[in-house]
């Protein structure tokens, strides 16, 4: 039984890899991230799933999932690992392939931190490996990022700056290489914060010969439980030769491990 189990696995990477050799790897959007610090011992799983579309030739793309798992370590650490697999058709030419983002292993630090009643302000950062998961891929890239919150009232600002090489082609050796921006509003509509309004702008602007990206987001999150999130946030790019459109349903539970 485990010979036939690893015999299906390999032959399912080996259709999905091989059906777009021809065809360049899609990259997901750069996603702005927040400041907030898990508890020590406590993780939070945060899933998106969802249908991306490309340009009118027929690209579109199956998320399954984006995905970042939290780990709070200390008050002001946590360990984050993200990433995204995805079933992507570049045209009607090619069937399905793999595709999706480098493993991001990270460090997220707390700085700087004050609370004062009804306000807050925190600058931390945000750095590691990125780790050539998806088939096509080679070598080991790294992320960084500078990340600034503020909180005021029902009112949550992140903002992000940084820079990210990722792993390179595995047929050209080329490494995408880019320096990111980002920023997101989360505002609550309800003194119990239970429902927010999410807005969110990502770019990222490459200095390897990649095409630039520019995204805008808009949704709306739950809040279920103390320990479930439930969110749906649509997503538009502005340059061409990257999702046009993205619709994501998210869900982010949190367990306390110790």
């Amino acid at each position: 039984m485990r010979a036939l189990g690893i015999s299906l696995l390999v032959g399912l990477a080996t259709y999905l890899s091989t059906s777009l050799s021809a065809a360049a790897p899609r990259r997901p959007r750069f996603e702005p991230t927040d400041l907030e610090l898990e508890e020590p011992g406590e993780a939070e799983l945060d899933l998106q799933l969802g249908p991306a579309f490309g340009e009118s030739d027929g690209g579109t793309r199956l998320m399954l999932p984006d995905f970042e798992l939290d780990l709070g370590l200390l008050p002001n650490l946590e360990i984050d690992i993200d990433g995204a697999f995805s079933l992507d058709r570049v045209d009607q030419a090619h069937g399905r392939s793999l595709g999706g983002d480098a493993l991001w292993t990270s460090l997220k630090l707390g700085l700087y931190d004050r609370h004062q009643p009804g306000r807050a302000f925190a600058v931390g950062l945000q750095l590691g490996p990125r780790l050539p998961v998806i088939p096509g891929t080679r070598g080991i890239g790294y992320g960084a990022l500078a990340l600034v919150g503020f909180v005021r009232g029902p009112l949550h600002l992140a903002f992000n700056a940084g820079g990210v090489v990722d792993p390179g082609d595995q047929a050209f050796g080329k490494r995408p290489v880019s320096v990111v921006l980002g920023a997101s509003v989360d505002i609550d509509l309800d003194e119990w914060d239970v429902f927010s309004l999410l807005v969110q702008v990502g770019s990222a602007i490459y200095t390897s010969p990649d095409p630039h990206e520019l995204s805008l987001g808009a949704g709306l999150s739950w809040n279920v439980t103390r320990k479930l999130e439930v969110s749906l946030l649509g997503v538009a790019g502005m340059f061409a030769h990257t999702d046009r459109a993205t619709l994501l349903l998210g869900f982010s539970p949190k367990v306390s491990l110790f």
